[in-house]
């Protein structure tokens, strides 16, 4: 049985990454996938918000590579070993993905305090990120005595985990919890014998999304097939350096 798509094509306003750009998108909505869709749309760029299936394709850049962790072969640094050991006494608890008010009231305070939202985050918003799903998704919730400091969203492949979304408590940030949830979920792909933990997209020009290149080693997807970011790194930087643009017509995905 096959299934017709719509595809459209959005405006998101300015780039959430960088200072310069707007954020556009090939995207469609679908009420459930199959897994096996779900990781071949992964495997080409693609990426979930809810129930949006999405892929950045902005005029003029080319900055959002999409990066995936081999698990098998991860091994920390002494950093991520001493954020390991920081966090040896949380609480970690799996459930399904359901609405929560204490999950809820953390993720309004994550936007507030460490996003700095001029807005009050509304019911509505977060259910259509991160409670409604097309496909089987998981909640991680990270504890310390009864006290939640964090939540990770993760979704099942055949051959892997997709990170979706991380919120974590303010206060609680020397922690480095975002470090350690990434951790976490490599062990737990190591646990259930998958290669790949999926985190989105490499924007190497933002400190909001370069960080996960300091997770090795990585694949990243550049024309149109994955590669070992330790031999494109040098390709990549070339060409998302800072105000470059694409030649009109070249597309890396």
């Amino acid at each position: 049985m096959t299934q017709t798509i719509q595809l459209y094509r959005t405006n998101n306003g300015p780039c959430p990454y960088r200072s310069v750009g707007i954020w556009e998108n090939v995207s469609f909505e679908v009420k459930s996938l199959s897994v096996q869709v779900f990781q071949d749309l992964l495997d080409v760029g693609f990426r979930r918000s809810g129930c949006s299936i999405y892929r950045p394709d902005c005029r003029g850049c080319r900055r959002c590579i999409p990066i995936r962790l081999d698990c098998d072969a991860f091994r920390m640094s002494k950093g991520q070993r001493r954020t390991w050991r920081k966090n040896e006494d949380l609480q970690i608890e799996h459930r399904s993905v359901e609405f929560d008010e204490e999950i809820f009231k953390l993720y309004q305070r994550y936007q507030i305090d460490w996003h700095q939202t001029s807005e009050i985050p509304e019911l509505e918003e977060f259910e259509n990120f991160l409670i409604q799903t097309p496909v089987k998704t998981e909640m991680i919730r990270y504890s310390l005595e009864n006290k939640l400091l964090g939540v990770s969203w993760v979704d099942h492949l055949p051959s892997g985990l997709s990170s979706e979304y991380f919120i974590f408590h303010p206060e609680y940030a020397s922690r480095r919890l975002g470090v350690y949830s990434i951790l976490y979920e490599i062990e737990y792909c190591q646990k259930l014998k998958h290669p790949w933990l999926y985190l989105g997209y490499f924007v190497g020009d933002s400190p909001k999304m370069n960080y996960k290149a300091d997770y090795q080693p990585a694949q990243v997807f550049l024309k149109e097939q994955w590669q070992y970011m330790e031999k494109t790194v040098s390709f990549a930087n070339s060409i998302f350096a800072a105000g470059s643009t694409l030649r009109k017509g070249r597309s890396l995905f």
